[in-house]
């Protein structure tokens, strides 16, 4: 019997190729043309989500974008030029949707990132991204060994690894386009840690 770590990780793998394999390129790379042409991005997300978002956001800085969380005091004002980025599993958390109405009175554009169908988050948005957070092909045995045979305790890790995987992807893709380096993107790394 193979060790669980390396059934997990089998299981997480083939998960997440499921995943991709659903996701609308043409929506990526409207997505990606978005986030090129903004003057700011904003970034949101509560929980896991806001934790990949931090990182999302850092990682958009280093390959030459201005990108802000959104509750960071010392961001500048969101404007019309600007595009706001909100990550909800659910499409329905409400602090999330009142900035994203916000976000759209204010001229910006917005992206939401989603696992859920017809949701606010997903109404709202001008460009969407579902991620589905369980691909169905998987069984995730060493959680229903614990009992979990409906991996409720997985779908939120599940969805976090996805948009951290989904995230790395568009920066790439940016990166790409703008003819970054290792070199250009090293630069911009913090250097006061």
């Amino acid at each position: 019997m193979k060790p669980l770590y390396l059934q997990m990780l089998e299981e997480f793998y083939e998960n997440t190729k499921g995943v991709f394999k659903a996701l609308d390129e043409s929506e990526l790379k409207k997505v990606v043309s978005v986030l090129l042409k903004a003057k700011k991005i904003y970034v949101l997300g509560i929980g896991h989500s806001g934790m990949f978002g931090k990182i999302f956001a850092m990682k958009l800085n280093h390959v030459g974008l201005k990108a802000y969380t959104v509750f960071d005091e010392i961001n500048p004002p969101f404007d019309k030029e600007d595009v706001f980025v909100a990550i909800s599993q659910s499409g329905e958390t409400s602090s999330i949707v009142t900035l994203v109405q916000k976000a759209k009175k204010l001229g910006g554009r917005v992206i939401g990132i989603t696992s859920a169908s017809s949701s606010m988050l997903e109404k709202l948005a001008d460009s969407n991204l579902k991620i589905k957070e369980y691909a169905g092909e998987v069984k995730f045995r060493a959680l229903s060994a614990i009992g979990d045979t409906k991996n409720q305790n997985l779908l939120g890790l599940l969805f976090g690894l996805s948009i951290y995987i989904l995230f790395y992807t568009i920066v790439i893709m940016i990166a790409k386009e703008r003819g970054e380096t290792p070199d250009s993107i090293n630069l911009r790394h913090a250097n006061l840690q």
